[in-house]
């Protein structure tokens, strides 16, 4: 038990987790960025990619061919629904996210010549300090390079319902943390796990149409034509949200649990 709470807090504090014993490696680091692009610089750009996605290719080729040699290893990657499905003025994150996801997924079907499993955890909104902080820095963004029309949808619609967004959607990181310890300890890890049944509707838009006009139409109708449908939306679900995390069972599995 003290095991399994002293690897929740790892988790949680975002640390990156290697266990040299142990055949696991966990990837949490990551960093995030709102915004117009126009008022974005490329340097701004290049350390959310750096990060995101080219922090995880460092640590891959580091850790793999150990893993390789020992024909055995799990390696977790926290991503994100974003991962999936792109988010109105979260283009650089969306980006980065979607190249963890695309590497990931080549990755896999070579991992499992060599008996290893790789996870993606993809969470929604989570409520930590790292989404205050983008929020806070999105605040402060100089929209002068931005046109007014594209400066007022981030500040009137965006940024105006950005806390309503995390209240109603977002999660712990404990809820975060739960999910990948019940992943960890599964005989059979999916390659895939997204943590927020909340979100499945959205990302299901994404695989039922592939144009991907469904979903870009989807959210532009939610965004621009419905906004008090969507409101009335995120109200709705406030109400089911606590239901509705307890859809993945996060039983402690006994048999899993250490002394």
């Amino acid at each position: 038990v003290a095991q399994r709470k002293s690897f929740k807090v790892l988790l949680m504090s975002g640390c990156l987790i290697h266990t040299p014993l142990l055949p696991l490696t966990v990837n949490n680091a990551g960093i995030g960025l709102i915004g117009p692009i126009e008022c974005q610089s490329i340097d701004e750009m290049r350390t959310v990619m750096d990060t995101n996605f080219f922090g995880l290719v460092r640590l891959l080729k580091e850790i793999l061919p150990d893993m390789k040699r020992r024909r055995k290893g799990h390696i977790v990657v926290i991503s994100s629904v974003m991962g999936i499905q792109g988010i109105l003025f979260n283009d650089v994150y969306a980006a980065s996210k979607f190249a963890v996801e695309g590497f990931c997924e080549s990755l896999a079907i070579q991992a499992l010549r060599f008996n290893l499993n790789i996870s993606l955890m993809e969470p929604g909104p989570v409520i930590t300090e790292f989404e205050r902080k983008v929020y806070e820095n999105g605040v402060k963004t100089d929209l002068s390079k931005a046109d007014q029309v594209t400066s007022d949808m981030f500040t009137n619609i965006y940024l105006k319902n950005y806390g309503q967004i995390f209240e109603t959607l977002g999660q712990t990181p404990e809820d975060i943390a739960e999910h990948t310890l019940k992943i960890i300890t599964m005989d059979d890890p999916p390659f895939r796990h997204q943590t927020n049944t909340l979100y499945t509707p959205m990302t299901t838009l994404k695989y039922a149409d592939p144009s991907g006009d469904l979903s870009i139409d989807t959210f532009y109708k939610m965004v621009f034509e419905h906004d008090k449908v969507f409101n009335a939306s995120l109200n709705f679900l406030k109400l089911l949200r606590w239901r509705s995390r307890k859809s993945f069972t996060l039983d402690k599995d006994k048999n899993n649990e250490h002394p």
